[in-house]
Parts: C-alpha cells; sequence; structure tokens
C-alpha cells in the first residue's frame, strides 16, 4: 500500500478496510503532490541555487535587470588594432555614445542581485551599513567599505586582487549602491 502523510493519520481501526484506505490516499494523494510541487520551485529560484532564467525571475521580484549600459570595446574602427582595420570595425558615428548594452552572467548578474536585495533590506543606519555590503561579495574576492566624509557624502571602496572590468563599470554606475536618501556617493576601485 501506498502512503503519504495523511494515510498515516488514519486510525488503526480503519486501516483494516482497504477500501477506506485506498479512498483517502487516492484523494489525499493530490494535494501530497502538490505541497512537493511547491517545495521545489522554492528551491528552485533560491538566490544561491538560481542559475539562467530563474536568476532573471527573481530579478524581477527584487527590481534589476540583467542589461546594463557599458563601453562598446573592440567594436569600433582603429587604426592600431588589426582586428578593427578599415574593413573590420565599424564606424562610429557622429551621435553615437561609444556605450552599448550588454546582458550580464550568471556570477556578476548575481552580484548585483544581491546588492539590490541588501539596498531593499537596509534599514539606512550606519551600524548596519557593513553587514549587508559583506553580503554583497560572500566568497571575499572583493571587500567593499565605505567611509562617511561628514559632509553628506560617503566614499565606497571595492578593494580586491583583479578586478574585472565589467565590475568596475558596475560599481561606477552605481548598481551596488547602498545609500541613505540625500547624500552623494564617491566609488573607488582599489586593486593589488
Amino acid at each position: 500500500m501506498m502512503t503519504n502523510k495523511y494515510t498515516a493519520l488514519i486510525p488503526a481501526y480503519h486501516c483494516q478496510f482497504p477500501k477506506y484506505y485506498a479512498t483517502v490516499n487516492s484523494v489525499t494523494e493530490a494535494f501530497t503532490r502538490q505541497q512537493e510541487s511547491i517545495r521545489a520551485i522554492v528551491s528552485a529560484f533560491d538566490l544561491d541555487d538560481a542559475v539562467g532564467f530563474q536568476l532573471d525571475v527573481v530579478g524581477l521580484w527584487v527590481g534589476r535587470g540583467r542589461r546594463i549600459r557599458a563601453p562598446a570595446v573592440n567594436h569600433y574602427f582603429s587604426f592600431d588594432d588589426p582586428e578593427l582595420g578599415f574593413d573590420l570595425g565599424s564606424w562610429k558615428g557622429r551621435y553615437d555614445s561609444g556605450d552599448e548594452y550588454i546582458d550580464l552572467d550568471d556570477d556578476t548578474y548575481l552580484t548585483v542581485l544581491r546588492a539590490k536585495i541588501g539596498a531593499n533590506n537596509w534599514d539606512g543606519t550606519v551600524e548596519t551599513l557593513p553587514a549587508v555590503l559583506a553580503s554583497i561579495y560572500p566568497e571575499g574576492g572583493i571587500v567593499i567599505s565605505f567611509s562617511d566624509n561628514l559632509d553628506m557624502s560617503m566614499t565606497i571602496t571595492a578593494r580586491g586582487a583583479a578586478i574585472p572590468a565589467i565590475t568596475k563599470e558596475i560599481i561606477r554606475q552605481g548598481y551596488l549602491s547602498i545609500k541613505p536618501m540625500g547624500i552623494t556617493v564617491n566609488y573607488e576601485v582599489v586593486e593589488g
């Protein structure tokens, strides 16, 4: 006989009737499977386990998209680059900004989501800000700290051995910004 958590609650007297047991099992099996499906959805969209489209859905909930604006690299014509000669590179137009929209990879996007979640849950006090900043890079590859300049501005410093260019651009554009209202934020990136 198949059992689920509901059939385990049948009293001993009723267990001796196989038709009763089968009826309870068939009626409650749908509830049991539905509960298992709901538990699987929660774990599938866990921030630490989500990948690809799952991260995009988490980003919709959090309020931060995967696409950002970044400088165009290896795109425009250049004299000193053999890969971007006359027939290979695009000519920069008069009104081209030199930027392009790119989609972040999963690891970088996960970092941006952690920062947005920290900003959404932060209570705005200086005492809790170090814990929020530490949660952005839990692996410890990059350490983010802040200093209050006491002039309605603060400086956020990102330190790491080798910080990728896309991470520098994310910091420069303020995607990792966690700041109080009315405060100007200055960003520093320190490598080495």
